[in-house]
């Protein structure tokens, strides 16, 4: 590197350095927090759908079901006061583990994790926050008769 600044030949291989670097910088920045993004996609959407299977076969979201579905997505990294966890119809949510949705009626999950990714930041905030939220939407026919 000493070689190229004391070099007085009228080299621009420092100042390509220069110009350069940042961007090859920047580049690999991206492609880690990128692929961080989408893991983090595919990691909701894993747990997601862990609790939707079983969630079809008892006809509901259970209490002991919603509350598993909240630690594990907390577990992995998610703030739970960001998590926005919707489940339809009210009959598929209720506190009372008695009542269910009958086989064939459809039940489905939105979750949502309203805070940006990191990748949002990367992409020098464009295209507003909304777009690098994490989120999954699941819907399925109840299994349970």
């Amino acid at each position: 590197m000493l070689k190229y600044i004391k070099n007085e030949k009228g080299d621009s291989n420092i100042v390509g350095f220069i110009v350069v670097a940042p961007v090859l910088l920047w580049f690999f920045v991206y492609i880690i927090f990128g692929g961080s993004f989408l893991l983090d996609i595919n990691k909701m959407t894993t747990i997601v759908n862990k609790s939707f299977d079983q969630a079809l076969v008892e006809g509901q979201y259970t209490v002991e079901l919603q509350q598993k579905l909240k630690s594990e997505l907390t577990s992995y990294g998610f703030e739970e006061d960001s998590l926005e966890i919707n489940i339809a119809p009210s009959s598929s949510r209720d506190n009372d583990n008695s009542t269910y949705e009958i086989r064939g009626k459809m039940i489905e999950v939105r979750v949502l994790y309203n805070k940006p990714h990191p990748f949002y930041y990367v992409n020098f905030k464009a295209g507003g926050e909304s777009k690098y939220y994490i989120g999954v939407k699941i819907q399925g026919m109840s299994e349970k008769w």
